[in-house]
């Protein structure tokens, strides 16, 4: 039997082609995706200029100010300082003048510890310092300006009757020592009645009227008459604590 021809119509109609959309770009990336553009280096060099470099300077400025009042404000402050302590100094100048004593002679009594040999393992204190010009370890620093005022007065009488190139307080628990060897030394009366003389072992009391000085073997002693008297000297000498120093109240 002879083929039959179908008759056109009766099968399926094929699927027609997609048109493609106009308008897109062509060309794709590597992975089908597109290539996505960055910020241009204009706009990051921009923001520097308009907010960074702005924000630095007015922090520098800033930092500026503020360390040029705290100069200001030191500076102001350490004039004050050394104006006050000008008129203070400009002030006990005027009351030495007045009232007849050197201001070296106080700085002597002052600085009474660099007049003493320290013995081995004694430390030294504020305390002991007043302690040496016979005041108690309480005592304030307006009486021991008195105190070393008083110190600097008599050291003016004492130049009346005999020069002598250092003066220092010796009051209870310390001596001077005229003798290397020890067997010499002299201390204050208790009582205040003068000084007491040691030469090997044998004491001897001299009187001494309250405000008075003598002179014993070339040393000049002078009676505070409070227990402390004041040793002028013009020899080579030591001065020296027996058993260390004693807080006197």
């Amino acid at each position: 039997m002879a083929d039959q021809v179908k008759p056109p119509g009766n099968g399926p109609t094929p699927a027609k082609a997609k048109p493609t959309a106009k308008g897109k770009a062509k060309g794709k990336g590597k992975g089908g995706g597109k290539a996505k553009k960055g910020l241009p280096k204009s706009f990051f060099w921009g923001f520097i200029l308009i907010l960074v470099v702005p924000a630095v300077a007015l922090l520098g400025w800033y930092a500026y100010q503020v360390m040029g009042h705290v100069a200001k404000d030191s500076q102001e402050a350490l004039d004050a300082r050394a104006k006050e302590l000008a008129s203070k100094a400009n002030k006990f100048a005027r009351r030495a003048a007045k009232e007849g004593f050197k201001i070296q002679d106080f700085d002597a009594c002052a600085q009474i510890k660099e007049q003493y040999r320290i013995p081995a393992g004694i430390v030294y204190t504020e305390f002991t310092q007043r302690q040496l010009v016979g005041l108690s370890k309480f005592a304030s620093d307006e009486q021991v300006t008195e105190r070393c005022i008083q110190f600097a007065k008599a050291v003016a009488e004492m130049e009346k009757m005999s020069h002598h190139t250092r003066h220092v307080y010796v009051c209870q628990k310390a001596q001077f020592n005229a003798d290397k060897s020890g067997r010499y030394f002299l201390t204050a009366d208790k009582d205040g009645k003068g000084v007491v003389e040691n030469l090997s072992g044998r004491a001897t009391l001299h009187p001494i009227a309250v405000g008075q000085s003598i002179l014993l073997r070339g040393w000049q002693i002078y009676n505070q008459g409070d227990g402390c008297i004041i040793v002028g000297m013009s020899k080579s000498g030591t001065f020296s604590f027996r058993g260390g120093v004693t807080i006197i109240e």
